[in-house]
């Protein structure tokens, strides 16, 4: 089963592609968070038949869900609306993921830690949760 990871941003989406069974994640890119964004992300479920997608959420340190983690699940309603019928998407706690994100990237410079920050992260998360499968 093809898997989706999704770190949203308000500026821009990262993405990874995961395989259930392989349990392999390979991030492939971000896209603007714009107009655009749904009809870009379905274009990629179909392309890549993917049946999940697991949608990192951004918890409080405490745990709790605060402004941010409203917007990724307003994101994450809106997305359902146009998927197909047996797409699934999950939640996944994604504290820290940054962090790791530029640790990952240590070495690079400064613009290509902004270039990939997000898609890293997406693959992060998505590793992450193929671990607890």
């Amino acid at each position: 089963m093809k898997i989706l990871g999704v770190d949203y941003g308000s500026k821009k989406i990262g993405l990874a592609l995961g395989d259930e069974n392989l349990k392999l994640v390979i991030p492939i890119k971000s896209i603007p968070n714009d107009g655009s964004v749904y009809s870009k992300i379905l274009d990629l479920l179909k392309e890549y038949r993917v049946s999940k997608i697991v949608i990192g959420l951004p918890l409080t340190l405490r745990g709790n869900e605060g402004q941010r983690a409203k917007e990724v699940r307003e994101f994450a309603n809106k997305l359902k609306s146009f998927l197909t019928e047996g797409v699934e998407i999950v939640f996944w706690d994604e504290r820290f993921t940054t962090e790791e994100a530029y640790r990952y990237l240590e070495g690079y410079s400064w613009r290509k830690k902004k270039d990939y920050k997000d898609s890293i992260s997406a693959f992060i998360i998505l590793s992450e949760y193929l671990e607890t499968l």
